[in-house]
């Protein structure tokens, strides 16, 4: 029986095939890289626009509280006895108007 012999073209298409292989694991490997460092990118930037929303609503929270306080203080010279009686004459004179043309 003779001795087997190799086919020649054979073992260069597995090498081609072999180095197509690792070729294309590279092309993948950089992709799945790049990916990876575009993830932790948007993550940072996530993070980044998280905690300057919570500033922000730090920031809104403190202007709500001055709005209601300078709120209060705006209502409080309406409630006092000296405005109310200032603004009776007012009222009276349109109470007396409404009265005539009605």
């Amino acid at each position: 029986m003779p001795a087997p012999m190799y086919d020649r073209s054979f073992f260069e298409d597995l090498v081609d095939d072999v180095e197509a292989f690792m070729h294309r694991s590279d092309v993948l490997t950089d992709f799945a890289e790049s990916q990876v460092e575009e993830r932790i990118r948007l993550a940072r930037l996530v993070n980044q626009f998280a905690s300057e929303r919570d500033e922000l609503q730090l920031r809104v929270d403190d202007l709500q509280r001055q709005v209601a306080a300078l709120e209060i203080r705006l209502q409080r010279p309406y409630r006092s006895m000296a405005v109310r009686l200032t603004r009776a004459p007012r009222r009276l004179w349109r109470t007396v108007r409404r009265g005539r043309s009605g």
